[in-house]
């Protein structure tokens, strides 16, 4: 048995229908990766570790070049593959 969550990775996270879905994500116990390409998602992660979430913001611009390939390699940078994915 282990103790680490499982791991959701939200985009467009830092507001409305990204944020609520980060929101039941972590209210269910995963571990979450939110992403968003404003400084708003830093706001959008303070308030769910103020809840009790563990955390990792990422602010990306998905429509560049290597924006895709940032997410991805942030989003599994300790060995994980996440366990659910929204957009």
């Amino acid at each position: 048995m282990t103790d680490t969550p499982p791991l959701a990775l939200v985009t467009g996270a830092s507001s409305g229908i990204g944020f609520e879905l980060a929101r039941q994500f972590a209210e269910r116990g995963y571990e979450v990766v939110i992403a968003a390409e404003g400084a708003a998602i830093d706001v959008a992660a303070e308030s769910l570790r103020r809840s009790g979430a563990r955390v990792r913001p990422l602010r990306i611009d998905l429509h560049s070049t290597n924006g895709p390939e940032q997410l991805y390699a942030t989003a599994t940078e300790d060995g994980r593959v996440p366990d659910a994915s929204r957009s």
